[in-house]
């Protein structure tokens, strides 16, 4: 399958839609444009939505198809989320996420190389919320930073930025496994700190499963703060991929269906920055 080109209503270029508003704008958002058994084309489909407009969504049947990845495994992988643990740097004083941090290098040839746990850190620049303190969560577990699941995603997205890149990029990768609870006590806030960026060069989400929640769209923006994409990640491997530093993007509250049992997001949040 050839790359994908996003394409506007016949006879309108996108300029146009800009100046007509974000209702407009949003008429003509990249889709996944993908069959599932489409391999090559998810690459090809990540790689022309981050050079032309800056991000870039698959869907999970797609992602799943492509990577290998069975039920069993998915099914594994989507376990470690019931050991996250709280986190302790709400400036909000919310008790909604859980989470883990840990941090890969990748330069080729050669695999990745776990680091050694460290605090995580962004600027209040970047984060205004929970920025510049050293805030330290609880490592990734053993099995979930081996498995393959991780593996096979990790080194399909290096492959997409490094095409991107025009070389190999010896890459420092962070990983933010986080499940965003909802209750009666409080909605769950996937981003608290509003409309932001993460202070990286490429920013991906992999949605892992949804429990009784509804909310949690995610919007993407231009630099200045101009809606591009709106819309929930819903099913298990969808994934949206951004250029961080083109790109704006933020996720609404989510609240329980039921607000009698449990209610949960799940998302993987993936960091890419040149080393």
């Amino acid at each position: 399958m050839s790359a994908y080109t996003p394409t506007a209503p016949a006879g309108t270029a996108w300029s146009t839609l800009a100046a007509l508003g974000p209702s407009m704008a949003l008429m003509a958002p990249l889709e996944p444009l993908l069959a599932a058994s489409d391999i090559g084309g998810v690459s090809a489909h990540l790689q022309a939505g981050l050079a032309s407009v800056g991000y870039a969504q698959v869907s999970g049947l797609a992602v799943m198809t492509s990577l290998a990845i069975s039920n069993v495994e998915l099914a594994s992988f989507s376990a470690f989320w019931r050991g996250l643990t709280p986190d302790r740097f709400m400036a909000d004083g919310g008790a909604y996420r859980l989470r883990r941090y840990g941090a890969f290098e990748l330069h080729r040839p050669g695999g990745l190389h776990a680091l050694e746990h460290a605090p995580y850190e962004q600027s209040r620049d970047v984060n205004p919320l929970n920025g510049g303190v050293q805030r330290e969560f609880d490592p990734l577990e053993p099995g979930f930073a081996r498995h393959a699941v991780l593996e096979k995603l990790l080194l399909r997205l290096a492959d997409v930025y490094d095409a991107l890149e025009g070389q190999r990029v010896h890459w420092n990768i962070r990983l933010h496994p986080y499940r965003i609870r909802a209750d009666l006590s409080e909605p769950g806030l996937p981003t608290p700190e509003g409309l932001h960026r993460d202070g990286v060069d490429y920013i991906a989400t992999l949605m892992v499963q949804r429990h009784n929640v509804e909310g949690g769209e995610t919007l993407v923006t231009d630099e200045s703060h101009f809606p591009l994409w709106r819309k929930t990640l819903l099913d298990p491997m969808e994934i949206l991929v951004a250029n961080d530093h083109r790109t704006r993007h933020s996720v609404t509250a989510v609240v329980a269906r039921n607000p009698l049992q449990t209610a949960y997001r799940d998302v993987l949040v993936v960091a890419f920055t040149r080393v």
